[in-house]
């Protein structure tokens, strides 16, 4: 950290990796959506164009910078089954920042309930000389699945606790999974949201997947009960 004089709490949002049963949009490519801000200022809205990437899937890159933190993607989408990636987000500044991140994509046909959801995030954090921390905000998941604009709650939270302190140069992973948990219908869009605090002077770099796709059959998985808190869209 490259400040005494900081703020306690920092949020950082990050990343993405989204999947289902998807067609490609009128342009031929899924119209994915990242937006992001720091500190609960300004909704930044990105819509990066996709690339046929010749087996099936679009890739989609991107970034930029909000002050002195710098953003960017690389992400790859697959139509019918998934879109995985990864974010990097460097702290420039002399201060510790807050960030959410959130990536959207519409689908196309619906997803009938229940859903099989299945997601899984890699964090890692390089801080320099002086040492540094990245952590989930108090009481919020450091990656949550979005569904139609709600946060589904429960089993899918992911690093609830996520807590990397480095006291010197060098770097610090974590990570977490979970599968085949059985969750609400598709209407209209699946996303991911990420938020979590970086001390300045940091890099943050980050993978994650999810996958909801329907379940075949009248049987289907059980019904875990997954509780929902609705997540107020936020545009610029």
């Amino acid at each position: 950290m490259r400040s005494p004089q900081i703020r306690t709490s920092v949020a950082i949002a990050s990343i993405v990796a989204i999947s289902i049963a998807v067609t490609p949009a009128d342009a031929g490519f899924p119209a994915l959506n990242v937006q992001w801000r720091l500190d609960g200022g300004i909704v930044v809205n990105d819509f990066p164009t996709g690339t046929a990437n010749g087996m099936g899937g679009f890739v989609y890159t991107g970034g930029g910078n909000l002050g002195d933190v710098l953003m960017t993607y690389s992400l790859v989408g697959i139509p019918d089954s998934m879109v995985s990636g990864g974010f990097t987000l460097e702290n420039f500044s002399m201060a510790t920042v807050e960030v959410e991140l959130m990536v959207t994509l519409p689908i196309t046909p619906a997803v009938s309930a229940p859903s099989s959801l299945t997601g899984s995030v890699a964090v890692g954090m390089t801080a320099d000389a002086d040492g540094g921390t990245l952590a989930a905000l108090p009481g919020v998941a450091f990656w949550q699945a979005i569904i139609d604009g709600t946060a589904l709650r429960g089993g899918t939270d992911l690093l609830t606790d996520l807590m990397l302190t480095r006291p010197g140069l060098g770097s610090m992973n974590a990570s977490d999974a979970f599968g085949q948990l059985s969750g609400p219908g598709v209407l209209d869009e699946i996303g991911i949201l990420i938020t979590f605090s970086l001390t300045p002077g940091e890099q943050m770099s980050l993978t994650s997947v999810l996958h909801v796709v329907p379940i075949p059959g009248p049987g289907g998985l059980a019904v875990l009960g997954l509780a929902t808190l609705v997540v107020r869209r936020r545009r610029r």
